[in-house]
């Protein structure tokens, strides 16, 4: 099954109420029952009951009372829908190579660890001990045990694939530099309800988390979990799930498509492979894949089923493919960090390994999902080897300064805004580019640019203008491209005074000049500069590129 990766601390389970319900009663069912406006309570008090969850977004609660009452409550006015509270479980106990397929150790040595990006996995815990993991915190919805105890091993195996250290020992995980979570909805013998999952999705929610990772299945729709997951989505928020295991060893039947909640739309629906890259045989298909990742014999973080040892362990299953997907899907994250979640599905489907029949299929999805590696000037389509900006570009693609769009494209023509500009240099100058608010009024601290903008302010690389803004999404002229390279390189003045549109009084005279003299940037053949013309992306990796390689090493 797959699990969620979610942030902080959630509200406990609700314990009810007056009316307790006692062991020797009738046959008591739990049930999820949501209102038309508001959740009321007062229509369980006729009846022995016990609310476990309310969940406010939702409108609706989660309560156990008996059988016989559900008639009439689901008679009584405001309510507007009632589900069993199906039974959910770990998904892959069906008992490492998988960096290799994915490109996990080429993103590696391209700096990505998916650093910043908050995951949350929901499942049975996770170690707060193993001393390869490092938990940021979680909330659990089991009864007497803590979010950072797992007591069954599923749970710390799957945030090993995800985030297991960049040390000495043990296995190291897709994404070591996450910020991890545990959400533990399932208990010591890896079930739990619906009910506990779609609440730990709606703490998720309330608390940012970027990636959700499910592995967790049930074959049973639920309307409640897909209102959550819908909810989670439209926030932005990455959700990842396990296709299914077939336990049984029969086959999946003839015609049926992978479990819930990977089949939701919403949800990134992730199948297994084994090591000869072929569909491994308890992995369920069905139109709803999305990708598919390694699953057989993984190698991963575990404890004991007590609970009481840290240790490392193999395991097979969907749940162990899941993890492989929600720990590129964070290096996304971190590499393109203004991309939306429906962009970086795209690029995943775009950039993925095809396997099986061509394009999307039944079988592999789109096939193995690859992680941002370094790209050539290949890899996009609207750029030629042989034009005069490529080299350029090539080397900034290998210092893994730039980076295309979505749709496969990399646009050279189009004019570079401010708040791009601010990023590039700082990822070449290695500044911090940790999310944060800035002097500038006009930049949301959260936005991808915000923390290369208040280092290269703090290193006098950039400015803003006069009325104290930074205007991030506007675009920079030939003029300012210049004043940035001058400042950030720190050349010393060289007069070259070639331009005949450029005045010693102009603000970036010296820039210009200077820069014209290094041979880092050229004018027109009419013998003008432009300096006030919307300098391109090509232009300006042109630029950046010359000023780089023109950097004596040490």
């Amino acid at each position: 099954m797959a699990v969620l990766f979610l942030i902080m601390a959630l509200q406990p389970a609700l314990n009810a109420s007056a009316n307790s319900i006692s062991s020797n009663e009738e046959e008591i069912v739990r049930m999820t029952i949501g209102f038309e406006n508001k959740v009321d309570l007062t229509i369980f008090e006729p009846y022995p009951h016990e609310v476990h969850h309310i969940i406010d977004s939702l409108k609706a609660v989660s309560v156990s009372l008996p059988q016989s009452a559900l008639g009439d409550i689901e008679k009584s006015e405001g309510i507007d829908w009632i589900e069993k509270d199906q039974e959910v479980k770990v998904d892959g106990q069906v008992v490492d190579w998988g960096h290799a397929p994915v490109k996990a150790s080429e993103a590696s040595r391209s700096g990505y660890t998916g650093k910043g990006v908050k995951v949350a996995v929901v499942d049975t815990g996770i170690s707060g001990s193993h001393p390869d993991l490092h938990v940021s915190g979680g909330v659990s919805f089991v009864d007497g045990v803590k979010a950072l105890k797992d007591d069954n091993g599923h749970g710390t195996h799957v945030a090993g694939i995800i985030a297991g250290m960049d040390n000495t020992i043990g296995v190291l995980g897709v994404a070591p530099g996450v910020e991890l979570y545990s959400i533990k909805a399932l208990d010591a013998g890896g079930v739990g309800n619906q009910t506990d999952v779609v609440a730990g999705i709606e703490w998720a929610i309330e608390h940012d988390i970027d990636i959700i990772n499910l592995s967790i299945t049930t074959f049973t729709d639920s309307l409640a979990l897909k209102k959550i997951i819908q909810q989670a989505s439209d926030k932005g928020i990455l959700v990842t799930a396990a296709s299914g295991n077939d336990e049984t060893g029969a086959g999946q039947p003839a015609g049926t498509d992978i479990a819930y909640p990977a089949r939701y739309k919403e949800v990134i629906g992730v199948g297994a492979i084994n090591q000869d890259m072929k569909r491994a045989l308890f992995s369920y298909v069905g139109p709803s894949l999305e990708f598919t990742a390694p699953g057989e014999r993984i190698y991963s973080t575990y404890v004991t089923k007590s609970g009481t040892t840290d240790g490392y362990a193999y395991m097979s299953g969907t749940s162990m493919a899941t993890p492989y997907v929600t720990g590129v899907m964070a290096l996304y994250k971190e590499a393109f960090p203004d991309m939306s979640t429906e962009q970086l599905r795209s690029f995943g489907q775009e950039h993925a390994l095809d396997l099986g029949k061509e394009g999307k299929d039944d079988q592999y999805g789109y096939g193995v999902i690859q992680s941002p590696y370094t790209l050539s000037v290949k890899s996009f389509k609207d750029l030629k080897g042989n034009a005069w900006y490529s080299d350029s570009i090539e080397y900034l693609l290998d210092q893994d300064l730039i980076a295309g769009y979505p749709d496969g494209t990399f646009r050279p023509h189009e004019q570079i805004k401010r708040e791009e500009a601010a990023t590039i240099i700082g990822r070449a100058f290695h500044l911090d580019g940790d999310r944060r608010a800035s002097i500038f009024p006009d930049v949301q601290p959260d936005s991808y640019s915000s923390g290369f903008i208040a280092s290269g302010y703090e290193q006098n690389l950039i400015t803003g203008y006069p009325d104290g803004t930074y205007k991030p999404k506007q675009s920079i002229n030939r003029g300012d491209a210049a004043l940035i390279l001058y400042r950030a390189f720190a050349y010393p003045f060289m007069k070259n005074d070639v331009f005949s549109d450029v005045k010693e009084e102009d603000y970036f005279y010296q820039a210009v000049s200077t820069l014209s003299a290094s041979g880092i940037t050229d004018g027109y053949k009419d013998g003008t500069y432009k300096a006030g013309r919307e300098i391109s992306r090509a232009e300006f990796s042109v630029m950046l590129a010359r000023a780089l390689q023109s950097v004596p090493e040490n």
